[in-house]
């Protein structure tokens, strides 16, 4: 009897465990919809409670089994709120890194603005990868968005390609119009096994010119955009799996700029 007692005991234990984790994943991933005009419909998927610090992450890639969505809820625990609009479906566009650089810069002004507004965070910051920066560049050289006492303290890009046409090797880039109109703190991240660290300080004194603080580092032993792969290294799977803390602790460093 007293065994069935401790069965019966364990099992409500771990119901009661259930669902108090079923709940708080329910408020931790809520979904809500910016409506641009008639036709345009924009899906923001934020992940956590309202916390001091919020990540707006323009992502190619979302659902419940793309790396983004798997780092945001790790984000949550050390205290972020991620909020990821997802800007390709509302164009009945693929998933695909070409993509994401057709998506209109007032549609982006207009969700970034839209979030500012409307969240209780005191501070947000822009995240992107890869071709997803474009989408980043692009908000930031809106002069709305550029007021000094708002909410957004600037953009961390990891492994950015920002480039307008792919440049042939050894000539000088040419980068989306927009970029060098931004006045927030941006901080690039470059993968180390990659040709493109050499293009850094080019690409940092163009981000520049309107007067964002740039910073550049490199990510030892990985290449670009090493977390959308699908021929990873060891390596690079690793820091996939880190890349939470990554994230976290260059974040941190925009307290010292």
């Amino acid at each position: 009897m007293q065994a069935l007692a401790f069965h019966r005991s364990l099992a409500y234990c771990v119901s009661v465990l259930l669902l108090a984790t079923l709940a708080f994943t329910a408020r931790a991933e809520s979904r809500s919809i910016l409506e641009i005009n008639d036709e345009i419909e924009i899906d923001i998927v934020t992940f956590g409670e309202p916390a001091k610090t919020g990540i707006i992450w323009f992502a190619c890639r979302q659902g419940e089994d793309a790396i983004e969505f798997e780092t945001a809820r790790r984000l949550v625990s050390r205290g972020y709120q991620i909020y990821f609009p997802d800007m390709l479906s509302a164009h009945f566009l693929s998933s695909l890194p070409s993509n994401i650089a057709r998506i209109p810069a007032a549609e982006v002004v207009a969700v970034i603005r839209h979030i500012i507004d409307t969240s209780s965070t005191e501070r947000l910051f822009l995240l992107a990868g890869a071709r997803a920066a474009v989408p980043v560049i692009r908000g930031l050289a809106d002069k709305n968005l550029q007021q000094r006492d708002s909410k957004l303290k600037g953009a961390l890009l990891i492994t950015p390609r920002i480039y307008k046409t792919t440049p042939d090797p050894g000539s000088e880039p040419v980068y989306i119009d927009e970029t060098g109109l931004s006045v927030h703190p941006i901080l690039v991240l470059e993968g180390e096994r990659t040709p493109n660290r050499w293009g850094l300080p080019h690409l940092a004194a163009t981000l520049e010119k309107s007067g964002s603080r740039v910073q550049t580092d490199l990510i030892d032993g990985v290449r670009g955009y090493f977390y959308l792969r699908d021929n990873q290294t060891p390596a690079e799977m690793e820091l996939t799996r880190q890349l939470d803390s990554l994230i976290h602790d260059n974040l941190q460093k925009f307290g010292a700029f």
